[in-house]
């Protein structure tokens, strides 16, 4: 992984320079390796007190305050940094440890309970999508755990669409943005469950090539999100990096004179969209030698708040129009969740 070289003035507290005006670009301090690894750290420590505190009180291992945590924490510890592996190993426990668990942390339905009247209690159980996604490598999981995968797995493949897909029915940006990004998500709940055995690799290929298939003709071309989740699917997948290019180039395109990235094309740039943005591009092979992704870190250290978290703003309504959801928590887990994996990916602790 190549080593920062940046060179430029440190400004103390990392800031904005001073605000852009009509025709000039954004400036922001260009940030040390230090500087960064430091910014993970924080964010590291953030991410398990948020998460702990939202398992405690709300008894949901909800995607944006379990799944992304863990994932996140994950990717950390693989690169080099201090994270609480016992709290790692707690969560993926307490959410996949078990049939009887997964029902407990609310990622799968109660059977003995009313069925959900709803549409949507017909599809796929999100919640359990986004924790066998974000769980940890296949070797590091218990034998219930992989049986916990497998369980997922077993379902969603019953659900999927004879076109690939699977049916669509909460837009809650931007955890649940589209089909296209439910879809992706899934099939890297299948990719897990994959990983964890011939057996599972054998059931689960068909499912996955049907929706990798039907996620390549998905999207618009400058869909950010869907761009950088199909990298992280075709990086699981075991593509060669030049077939992770052409979504990657598209991600590029739409980067703020800031250096940061926004979740839609009218969007001001944030930390959700910047580090999920940062997360593909090194999966697609970018460094820090490249221009983009040292401008997009600098827009990530010099934004991150005190208590590690970065600030964030509400897109979703319970009708999914954009607007007030008030409770900003989920939105602000989830998006420190990939402003940690792109900094940590791209400036490992080494």
């Amino acid at each position: 992984m190549a080593r920062i070289i940046w060179t430029g003035v440190v400004l103390s507290g990392l800031f904005l320079c001073h605000p852009a005006v009509a025709g000039e670009p954004a400036t922001v301090a260009a940030a040390t390796a230090e500087q960064v690894r430091t910014a993970v750290g924080r964010a590291a420590g953030y991410l398990r007190t948020e998460s702990a505190t939202w398992l405690s009180q709300r008894k949901c291992a909800a995607c944006h305050h379990a799944p992304m945590p863990l994932w996140a924490m994950e990717e950390a510890g693989r690169q080099g940094y201090a994270v609480d592996r016992k709290f790692v190993a707690d969560l993926t426990e307490g959410a996949l440890g078990s049939r009887e668990k997964m029902i407990a942390s609310k990622i799968i339905p109660d059977p003995a309970g009313p069925p959900d009247p709803r549409p949507m209690g017909r599809g796929v159980s999100l919640g359990a999508v986004f924790m066998a996604a974000a769980a940890p490598p296949a070797a590091a999981l218990t034998e219930g755990q992989k049986r916990s995968l497998r369980l997922i797995a077993a379902d969603v493949v019953t659900k999927q669409q004879k076109d690939g897909s699977w049916e669509f029915f909460l837009r809650r940006p931007p955890i649940n943005e589209s089909q296209a990004t439910d879809v992706a998500w899934i099939v890297m709940a299948l990719q897990a469950d994959a990983a964890c055995g011939v057996d599972a690799a054998n059931a689960d290929r068909g499912a996955i090539d049907k929706g990798m298939a039907w996620l390549a003709r998905a999207g618009a071309p400058d869909d950010q999100q869907v761009n950088a989740l199909k990298v992280l699917v075709a990086a699981r997948a075991g593509k060669a990096k030049e077939a992770l290019r052409a979504n990657a180039e598209a991600l590029l395109a739409g980067q703020r004179s800031d250096g940061s990235w926004g979740q839609t094309a009218g969007a001001d740039g944030d930390a959700f969209a910047t580090g999920q943005t940062l997360y593909a591009l090194a999966l697609a092979g970018y460094t820090t030698d490249d221009p983009a992704v040292k401008r997009g870190i600098d827009f990530l250290v010099a934004t991150q708040k005190s208590d590690g978290s970065w600030p964030m703003t509400s897109r979703a309504t319970p009708d999914g129009r954009p607007g007030s959801a008030k409770l900003l928590t989920p939105i602000t887990c989830a998006a420190s969740a990939w402003a940690t994996m792109g900094l940590a990916r791209l400036v490992p602790n080494n």
